[in-house]
C-alpha cells in the first residue's frame, strides 16, 4: 500500500490530526498502530479499516485515489 503521512498530516498537507485516522485506547496510548487493533482475526481487519477509512474520505472530499490499482501496487 502506498501511503504518505507528510501529505495527510505535514505542514502544507491535508491537515489531518493522528486521530482523524487511528483511535486511541482508554489509558491514552495510540492503537492500531499494528495487528493488535485490526489484525487478520480482527473484525475490522486492517484492510477493512483502511478502505472505509482511506477511500471513504477521499471518496467524500473528492481528493485522492480510489481505485485499487492507484493504492495497491501489484510485482
Amino acid at each position: 500500500i502506498l501511503f504518505d503521512h507528510q501529505t495527510h498530516f505535514g505542514d502544507g498537507g491535508y491537515g489531518l490530526a493522528c486521530d482523524d485516522c487511528h483511535h486511541y485506547e482508554q489509558d491514552g496510548t495510540m492503537s492500531c498502530s499494528g495487528e493488535d487493533c485490526h489484525g487478520p482475526e480482527s473484525d475490522p481487519t486492517r484492510g477493512d479499516a483502511m478502505h472505509m477509512n482511506c477511500k471513504g474520505c477521499h471518496e467524500d472530499n473528492g481528493a485522492g485515489p480510489v481505485e485499487c490499482s492507484a493504492c495497491h501496487i501489484m510485482k
